[in-house]
């Protein structure tokens, strides 16, 4: 008991090292491209880096940016589920009220997904762009509640871009 406390502590000791840092997790659905094929859930799990700035022209205006390594998961309904990573650089608005911030923030990354295939779309690559919106509140300072859109496709760069669309609910918690 003694050393898992020595453990934790030295463990709680390191975050303050790593200050500028946060997790964020990401629940939600893809569409099908055809009626009357299932819905899929997306699952992202994000360890996300905010860029310390010093007092500029970003920082006056409450800009900010992050940088998102993702994990993403897709269920599908066909027997293989798809597996991602991708990493996104993110531009980030805050609107500072009394107890809380209002947000919003957009960003362009890359993905690799295992598979060209998803639901009933051909992705026409293992690539993918991924597109990110979200919106939502930012309360205590360390926690992030949002809406988000994600869109992911190849800019046409290959043959096929049937590309997907995912919707989700999003929480982080940064340190």
């Amino acid at each position: 008991m003694k050393n898992m406390l020595i453990i934790l502590g030295l463990f709680l000791t390191s975050l303050s090292a790593f200050a500028e840092w946060g997790l964020s997790y990401n629940l939600g659905q893809a569409d099908p491209k055809w009626h009357g094929s299932e819905n899929a859930r997306a699952h992202r799990l994000a360890l996300v880096y905010q860029l310390p700035m010093e007092d500029n022209l970003l920082t006056r205006y409450h800009l900010g940016i992050n940088l998102e390594l993702a994990y993403h998961y897709w269920q599908d309904y066909t027997p293989s589920d798809n597996h991602g990573v991708s990493i996104t650089p993110v531009l980030i608005y805050q609107y500072p009220l009394d107890n809380l911030s209002l947000y919003i923030e957009g960003g362009i990354g890359i993905t690799y997904i295992d598979s060209e295939h998803y639901l009933d779309r051909s992705l026409g690559s293992h690539w993918q762009f991924e597109d990110k919106l979200a919106a939502g509140v930012i309360f205590h300072k360390r926690h992030k509640l949002g809406l988000t859109f994600s869109h992911y496709s190849n800019a046409n760069l290959a043959n096929e871009n049937d590309g997907f669309n995912v919707v989700g609910l999003s929480y982080g918690y940064f340190w």
